[in-house]
């Protein structure tokens, strides 16, 4: 288990910094700070942890001044601001990496398993627990993370810089490419890749004519030629048909 301290003085950044650890069981989220001075004592008065995130720009105590304190503390320290001109600073007071804001599930991934190589960070606790569930940053919701669970996902698409993920009740856009969004979910079972352009939940699966799919939610997906065989097996497995003769 990984034990993480959160500081930063924003409470929206506070807040969905620690959903994203809350998210992945292997870290455990021991406490959250808005006011650095505090954190500077609990810190000092505490056993030292394996992760502390750091904002960078904070009254009174800057997070580079509070850095520079406690980095005895803590095995890795993750800087995360705003402004890209602190990086030279970060790295000063030997931070282990540095997460620019806005930042995704996805960014924050990366720099965990960065800093911590021999843990397997998605473990398969939350790759393949079916009832799973996943926040979602939504774009056309004001970035409010949006709680999806993983069985209500129908499709992902790719738009680009972005991707819509089509739900049983929404539609909701957030700043990914698809290939990020695959490795968060390559091995929940029920997905699969049937185009450059977009993954599917085979239990969502409604229709299927020819190259073409139906989902449950109405969305049709054309199948691409060279993903034909990742459907086939599926199909192959569920068409009622009869029993083969002896």
């Amino acid at each position: 288990m990984i034990n993480c301290l959160v500081i930063d003085d924003e409470t929206e950044a506070l807040a969905e910094l620690s959903s994203y650890i809350e998210n992945i069981p292997k870290l455990n989220l021991l406490k959250t700070f808005d006011k650095p001075l505090k954190a500077l004592e609990y810190i000092r008065s505490n056993q030292p942890v394996d992760l502390i995130f750091i904002d960078v720009d904070m009254p009174v105590l800057s997070g580079i001044e509070l850095a520079g304190l406690v980095r005895d503390k803590t095995r890795k320290l993750i800087f995360t601001t705003s402004h890209s001109k602190y990086a030279v600073d970060a790295f000063k007071v030997d931070a282990d990496d540095f997460l620019l804001k806005p930042f995704g599930f996805s960014d924050f991934i990366r720099v965990v398993e960065k800093s911590f190589p021999a843990y397997e960070i998605l473990t398969d606790n939350i790759r393949k627990d079916q009832n799973g569930y996943l926040y979602i940053k939504d774009k056309e919701n004001g970035l409010k993370l949006v709680k999806v669970f993983v069985q209500d996902i129908i499709a992902i698409e790719s738009l680009l810089n972005y991707v819509r993920v089509h739900t049983t009740d929404s539609k909701l856009v957030t700043h990914l490419s698809l290939k990020e969004v695959k490795k968060v979910l390559d091995d929940y079972s029920q997905f699969v890749q049937l185009h450059r352009s977009f993954i599917i939940s085979k239990d969502h699966i409604s229709l299927v004519h020819g190259n073409m799919l139906t989902m449950t939610n109405g969305a049709k997906f054309t199948i691409g030629e060279s993903y034909r065989d990742n459907l086939n097996e599926f199909l192959q497995s569920k068409i009622l048909k009869p029993a083969s003769k002896k």
